[in-house]
C-alpha cells in the first residue's frame, strides 16, 4: 500500500513538473518577441545550413512559424529567380535547431525606434481572441529587400512589406500586410483599430490603407476589416474608398464616407460618373465628355451576419440626384454653362434643387487662369438650367462642406485637390484602442 501511494505521488509530481516545464516553454516562446528577436514565416520556408541555395535541405516550416533571430548576412543576396535581393537570417527554431532562412519568406520584428509612434501603443502588447489565440501578443514586423533591376545596388529601389503579427503562446502566428514600398508605389496605414462588430467580445481588426502609385499624384484608399476565425485572420469586408473623375484624376468628392456603428456599415458618396453611364431618369441635356460628369448620390448599408461570420448587404445600393439649395437670393437660372448667356428664371430661396450634372471650363479673368464650375439643376417645377456651382450648397450629405470648399476655390489641376476631412467614422467605445494619422 505504501508503495502504491508512493507511486501515485511520483506520477503526480512528474505531471506537475511536466506542466511547469510546458508553461515555462510557452513563456520562453514569447520571450523572443519581448527581446526584439522575433521573426515569423510568411509562407513555407526552408532551413539551410549556410547562406546559399547550393546545399540541399529538406527541413521546412509552414507559414506562421516563430523563429528567434540570432544573426544576419552582411550583404543582400539574389533570390533564385534573380528578380530581388534579400538578406539571409540565421535563426533558432522553437525546438532549438539553428540554420539560415532566406529573407523573402520572413517578416522580421522591427526595432522599437522604427515602429511608427502611434503603433507603439499596440506593439508587444497582449490581446485575447479565440481558437488557440486566447493569449496572444501583437507585434510589428517587416520583410525588407530590393528589386534587382540594376547591377549597382544603390540604383535598385527598396522593396518592403510591413505586417501586424499576432502570436499565441504556442508560437503560432498570423499576420496582415498593412503597408509597403516597391518600384510600383508606396502604401501606408492611415488607421488601425480593434473593434468588436458582433458583440461577442472578440475584436475585429479595422485597417484604412492608402496607396500611392509611382509617378502619379493620386491616392487609392481602401477600408479592410479582418475577423479572427478558426485560428486565422479572414478578410470579411473591403471597400475601395477612392472616387474618380477620370481614371487618373480624383473626383471633387475625393473619397466615400463610411460609418461603422456596431454591426452596421453605412457607405455614402456623391459619384461623378460619365454621363453615358448616368442611371437616373433626368434630362442631362447635350453632353461635353471632356468637361462634364453627371452626379449621383449613392448609399449602401452592410450588416454583420453572425451565422456566416461576415458582412452582407442589408440594403442594396440606391442612387438619386444630390439635393442642394441656393445660398442667397437673386440667383438666376442659365440656359448654358457660361457667364454671358440667357437667363431663364429666378430660383427661389425655398426651392429644393436636384443636381444633375457638373461642368467645368478654364477661363482667364484679370490675367489669371481660373476654373469656372457650373451645375445643371432641376427646379421643383421641372425646369432645368445651369447655375454657378459656388452659389449653391449641398444638403443631406457628408460631402457638403467638402464640395463647398472645392467649388469656392477650385484648383487648376484636379490632381492637386486635397482635404483634411475625415471620411471614416467609427462609433465606438471612447476607451477603445485606436491608431490614426
Amino acid at each position: 500500500m505504501i508503495i502504491a501511494i508512493y507511486s501515485h505521488m511520483t506520477k503526480s509530481f512528474l505531471l506537475l513538473i511536466a506542466l511547469i516545464g510546458c508553461l515555462s516553454l510557452h513563456g520562453q516562446t514569447l520571450d523572443v518577441i519581448f527581446q526584439n528577436k522575433a521573426a515569423t514565416s510568411l509562407n513555407s520556408v526552408t532551413l539551410y545550413p549556410d547562406t546559399s541555395f547550393t546545399k540541399h535541405s529538406d527541413i521546412q516550416y509552414k507559414a506562421g512559424e516563430l523563429f528567434e533571430i540570432i544573426g544576419t548576412s552582411h550583404h543582400e543576396h539574389e533570390d533564385a529567380a534573380q528578380n530581388q535581393k534579400f538578406k539571409w537570417y540565421q535563426v533558432k527554431t522553437q525546438t532549438g535547431a539553428t540554420g539560415w532562412i532566406y529573407g523573402d519568406g520572413l517578416a522580421v520584428m522591427l526595432p522599437d525606434a522604427h515602429v511608427e509612434p502611434s503603433l507603439r501603443n499596440f506593439h508587444k502588447k497582449r490581446y485575447g481572441f479565440n481558437n488557440g489565440f486566447e493569449k496572444a501578443v501583437l507585434w510589428v514586423a517587416a520583410m525588407e529587400g530590393r528589386d534587382n533591376f540594376h547591377e549597382q545596388d544603390y540604383l535598385n529601389p527598396l522593396y518592403k512589406e510591413f505586417y501586424l503579427v499576432l502570436t499565441n503562446d504556442q508560437g503560432r502566428s498570423v499576420q496582415v500586410n498593412y503597408a509597403g514600398e516597391s518600384a510600383m508605389g508606396k502604401s501606408n496605414l492611415k488607421l488601425f483599430q480593434f473593434y468588436d462588430v458582433s458583440g461577442d467580445k472578440i475584436p475585429e481588426l479595422i485597417f484604412q490603407k492608402s496607396i500611392h502609385p509611382t509617378g502619379m499624384d493620386f491616392e487609392n484608399r481602401s477600408l479592410e476589416i479582418y475577423s479572427f476565425q478558426a485560428g486565422t485572420l479572414l478578410q470579411v469586408f473591403k471597400e475601395r474608398m477612392t472616387l474618380n473623375f477620370t481614371d487618373k484624376l480624383p473626383s471633387p468628392s475625393l473619397f466615400k464616407f463610411i460609418e461603422i456603428d456596431g454591426p452596421l456599415i453605412r457607405v455614402e458618396y456623391i459619384d461623378y460618373v460619365s454621363c453615358s453611364n448616368y442611371s437616373l431618369p433626368l434630362d442631362k441635356g447635350t453632353v461635353n465628355n471632356s468637361r462634364e460628369r453627371c452626379m449621383e448620390f449613392a448609399t449602401c448599408t452592410y450588416k454583420w451576419d453572425e451565422r456566416i461570420k461576415s458582412y452582407f448587404k442589408l440594403y442594396e445600393e440606391s442612387r438619386s440626384a444630390p439635393i442642394a439649395g441656393i445660398k442667397q437670393s437673386g440667383i438666376l437660372l442659365k440656359e448654358k454653362p457660361e457667364l454671358r448667356t440667357k437667363r431663364s428664371g429666378l430660383i427661389k430661396r425655398s426651392d429644393q434643387l436636384q443636381v444633375i450634372k457638373h461642368n467645368d471650363a478654364f477661363v482667364f479673368r484679370d490675367g489669371k487662369k481660373l476654373v469656372d464650375n457650373h451645375l445643371l439643376v432641376r427646379l421643383p417645377s421641372g425646369k432645368t438650367g445651369y447655375v454657378l456651382a459656388d452659389k449653391i450648397g449641398f444638403v443631406n450629405t457628408e460631402h457638403a462642406a467638402l464640395l463647398h470648399a472645392y467649388y469656392s476655390n477650385t484648383p487648376i489641376h484636379k490632381s492637386k485637390w486635397k482635404s483634411s476631412q475625415k471620411f471614416l467614422k467609427i462609433v465606438s467605445d471612447p476607451n477603445a484602442s485606436v491608431y490614426t494619422k
